[in-house]
This record gives structure tokens, sequence and C-alpha cells, in this order.
């Protein structure tokens, strides 16, 4: 899945950010840590897209399962593992999304918005801003402001699957539903500006 699909441009350069030079002169290069502790939630089970899937996280345990047109056409519901209806989608000219306790009822477009470059898209959730935006075959969440951005989650699509890795921070902080969220209207393949 192309992650520009959604309206965004590719940026300037290859989507990969190059280290730059230590204002310190003597000291290494800042670099990206590969080494970064992600938890993988995994949308698999496509039947036939991802609005109609499963979300299998760590230990092979199903945590979310996504449904679209059931019981209510026009609505995608993802319930958690205890069969509880967390977030709705509802597929109107403007999709609306909400997701319980963490987030009320709003456009997914004012929700995650697009930048007037059409190469991110920003995320407003638990009194933080975030950013989407692909980094090579990924989509990254960064911290949004001054100083160097910290990675909190990933999306990647692979034949027959969307994996979704957060940080232990990312579930420490609450993230899990509003990334599932995320992750599933950035990779559905419908329009949610």
């Amino acid at each position: 899945m192309n992650p520009f699909a959604h309206g965004w441009n590719a940026p300037g350069s290859s989507g990969n950010t190059v280290p730059q030079p230590s204002i310190f002169g003597a000291l290494p290069y800042p670099t990206r840590s590969t080494s970064a502790m992600f938890m993988s939630f995994v949308f698999t089970s496509f039947a036939p897209t991802i609005l109609d899937s499963t979300v299998v996280g760590p230990k092979s345990k199903i945590y979310f399962r996504v449904r679209t047109d059931v019981p209510t056409v026009g609505f995608t519901i993802i319930h958690n593992s205890a069969n509880q209806p967390m977030i709705i989608i509802e597929w109107l000219q403007h999709p609306v999304i909400e997701i319980r306790d963490i987030l009320s009822k709003r456009e997914t477009a004012s929700w995650l918005p697009l930048s007037a470059d059409k190469s991110y898209r920003t995320m407003n959730a638990l009194g933080k801003t975030f950013v989407w935006a692909p980094d090579g075959r990924y989509i990254c969440l960064y911290s949004a402001g001054l100083g160097r951005p910290q990675i909190y989650a990933r999306v990647i699509r692979e034949e027959g699957q969307v994996t979704l890795e957060l940080t232990a921070e990312a579930i420490q902080l609450g993230l899990l539903e509003i990334c599932i969220a995320a992750a599933l209207l950035l990779q559905c393949e419908r329009r949610i500006d």
C-alpha cells in the first residue's frame, strides 16, 4: 500500500531522514534507534478488507475485531476482546469517528488533518499533538514540537495484513486504541478527508 494514496504527497526526499552532524563537533551523529522495542498488533483475516478483520497482538491473543455494515450499514465498529464496542466510524460523505472514553465524536478529517503540503497528518490525542508521517515503507507516529521527534508507533502493509507496532511508552500513555483507529483509517483505502 502506498502511504501517499490518501492524498499525501511524497516528501522532497526518499522519506529517509539523514542524520545531521552534531553541533558539538566531536560527538557522534545521532542515529535512529534500530533497537526500539515494539509490540506488534496485526490486522489479519481480511474479509475481504481491513474493514472486516481481526487484530491479533502479543502471544497471538485477539485484541480487537473489526466489523463493517454489521449490524448497521454504513458503520465500522471495532470491538475489544470483551466484545465491547470501542471505536465507531460512520462512513458519511465526511466520515465521523468516536473512541469510547477517549475521543468524542468528530470528523476524521479534523482528527487526522492532512498538512498543507500533504506530506504528513497531525493527530491530537490525550492532550498531546502527534504526527503521522511516511518513512520508507512505514507510516510512523512521532511526537510533535521542538526537539528531536520520538517515535511511538509505525504501520506497515504487507501481503494480506497490516501491522501496527507500538513502543512500550505508547502503550503506557494509553495510545493503543487511538493507534488502532488511526492505523485502520490510514490503511482502509477509503476517503477520510
